[in-house]
């Protein structure tokens, strides 16, 4: 299983106000897609990650595994498991192309190699 963890370089700061209003938006069924809720900074530049990127991004701890971040998004948002799993999967290997986060591989027993964009562990 995948078990992902934040690059420490990256600093990070959760916006609340806009976190509460995102939230609040996704709860009546309103657009809130588009509104940056987490603040990322990387090497000088700042990026924003939405509120579904930023409630899978407050689980990444490097013990957290893939399955078990996206049971808890799903849940949270009302998505299917199957599907759930996949789009945390893919956003997370977008992250990982920008070097925000590693990928381990860890099988039950231990940790294997780290996933590299383009390539497998």
């Amino acid at each position: 299983m995948i078990v992902p963890k934040r690059n420490p370089d990256v600093v990070w700061r959760l916006e609340k106000g806009m976190h509460a209003m995102a939230w609040d938006k996704a709860r009546k069924d309103e657009e809130y897609e588009d509104i940056g809720v987490l603040t990322l900074m990387v090497k000088g530049g700042i990026h924003q990650l939405n509120l579904v990127g930023a409630e899978i991004w407050t689980r990444l701890n490097g013990i957290n595994d893939v399955r078990k971040i996206s049971a808890e998004v799903g849940e949270l948002f009302g998505w299917e498991a199957s599907e759930t799993e996949e789009a945390v999967l893919d956003f997370l290997k977008g992250i990982a192309g920008q070097g925000w986060v590693t990928l381990n591989e860890r099988g039950e027993g231990g940790s294997g190699p780290a996933w590299r964009p383009g390539g497998t562990p």
